[in-house]
């Protein structure tokens, strides 16, 4: 972790990774927050943790100084500003197609002038002890960060990159395919020249771009087109392989007998 706020280290370009978390347990927030990763991406959009189940988790992560990403089922406001009301470091948002969806997903998480987030960050501000303090540093240190996963978005990718507030677009790898009409999984030539269209139009607005990676190994080649914000596992993938690892051991010792 690199102790910036996470919308200053994102910006930074500097690469890091993040975990998902999928379960919405204290015990798994506290384990996870542990790791050294540099972020948890907690998914309220394909898990069962809606922004409520924040009220739980952020204490858990808050006390090793583990930022948070939450990336909510659906760009609307009423998410948006649940879980930033909730004191989650910033949000990323599925399935931004448009400049107008662009700035929609930046309009919630900000306050006014530059959105329309409403004043009532109870737990974000310490239950209001300091809430001025809080909305004064808001829009900058929240980061905004949108997802790209359709031939839609890629056709817009200039309008969505060049809009003012968004910090970084991230790709969504598997619904991206599903677009191409391709298997999720592999790194195709129409999949990787995707990756690279949306890495060149990010780093000319000065912006971040980033992916979900399905392993390790592809992490240099993505790192060469100049992405910088990863993730990579859950701690379903961290369990499993685990567990695994340990009973191929366990099983391999004894057929060597």
């Amino acid at each position: 972790m690199t102790g910036l706020p996470l919308s200053e280290s994102i910006r930074s370009r500097k690469p890091q990774i993040g975990g998902w978390m999928q379960t919405p347990n204290i015990m798994i927030a506290e384990i996870l927050a542990q790791t050294n990763l540099d972020f948890l991406l907690v998914d309220g959009e394909h898990s069962p943790i809606p922004p409520n189940s924040l009220l739980n988790i952020l204490p858990a992560t808050e006390r090793y100084g583990m930022p948070v990403l939450y990336r909510v089922a659906w760009n609307r406001i009423e998410l948006i500003k649940a879980a930033l009301d909730h004191g989650a470091n910033g949000i990323m948002v599925p399935m931004v197609n448009t400049s107008a969806e662009a700035i929609d997903a930046v309009s919630f998480a900000k306050y006014p002038p530059s959105g329309k987030r409403g004043s009532g960050a109870w737990r974000a501000s310490n239950y209001y002890q300091t809430d001025a303090d809080y909305r004064k540093n808001a829009n900058s240190s929240l980061a905004v960060v949108l997802q790209i996963e359709t031939r839609e978005a890629l056709n817009n990718l200039d309008e969505i990159a060049s809009t003012p507030g968004v910090d970084a677009l991230f790709i969504g790898p598997a619904d991206l395919a599903l677009s191409f009409g391709i298997e999720p999984g592999g790194l195709t030539t129409e999949l990787l020249d995707a990756c690279q269209a949306v890495a060149n139009v990010a780093k000319k607005y000065g912006i971040a771009s980033g992916i979900d990676v399905a392993s390790i190994d592809y992490l240099p080649r993505f790192k060469k087109m100049g992405l910088s914000l990863f993730t990579h596992g859950s701690e379903l993938d961290f369990v499993l392989q685990g567990g695994r690892a340990v009973a191929k051991k366990f099983h391999d010792s004894f057929v060597a007998e």
